[in-house]
């Protein structure tokens, strides 16, 4: 395992073998399955973007899926997951445990496109996080995770509200009224395109979040 004093989080990406396996689904004719087949399509009748079956008892939830994840239907399922899987086996979870034993959904689960004039993906728009809020609140309520992990500004603000700042959440543990009794825990964002972690009084506070989700991991799965 990778020593977490010298690890950077900007070097760190999945080794070997990509698995992009199917998304899981909750079994039929359970409250959690009837949620997730309920949910809207995406462009091209695409199916919304997340994978779980409602047994585990971790949940990463992200911002928006990318073009990739739209066609494979699976979170996370390019360069930002080899780069979020990097980080993730510093904390002692495989990609094998995050893809069979984490619940991973996002605040918009279908791809917003591309920001005009740019080549970066824009953030889910106000409308469609409206529309895709209450499905996330069915999905935690129907899951009940110990543990959540979330990872991106967007995903922070759903959470603790439009003027949080990243520095005061990366390192700590909090608790969420979302889900309740859960340990919250909260990552920036793997996209290259971030430049939280530039900064290396980020990047320590990227070492206490890790420690801190490897310390949660260990308890949830003793």
């Amino acid at each position: 395992m990778i020593d977490l004093a010298e690890a950077l989080p900007r070097r760190l990406r999945h080794a070997g073998d990509w698995p992009t396996p199917s998304p899981r689904r909750a079994a039929i004719g359970t409250d959690l399955r009837s949620l997730q087949d309920a949910m809207p399509a995406c462009e091209g009748a695409a199916a919304a973007v997340l994978s779980g079956d409602g047994t585990e008892r971790a949940m990463l939830i992200g911002q928006a899926p990318g073009w990739r994840e739209i066609e494979t239907g699976l979170p996370f399922a390019w360069d930002a997951g080899k780069r979020l899987c990097g980080w993730l086996a510093v904390a002692g979870i495989g990609v094998e445990d995050f893809r069979e034993r984490w619940y991973v959904t996002s605040i918009g689960k279908c791809y917003p496109g591309r920001a005009p004039g740019s080549s970066v993906d824009r953030p889910p728009s106000r409308a469609e996080i409206e529309r895709w809020t209450p499905y996330l609140r069915e999905e935690l309520r129907h899951v009940e995770p110990r543990l959540v992990l979330l990872v991106g500004g967007m995903a922070h603000r759903f959470a603790f509200g439009a003027g949080v700042k990243l520095e005061a959440l990366v390192g700590r543990e909090l608790a969420w009224e979302g889900a309740p009794g859960a340990s919250v825990l909260c990552l920036p964002h793997p996209s290259g395109a971030s430049t939280w972690l530039n900064d290396a009084a980020h990047v320590e506070l990227w070492r206490s979040g890790i420690e801190l989700l490897r310390d949660r991991w260990a308890v949830l799965e003793s």
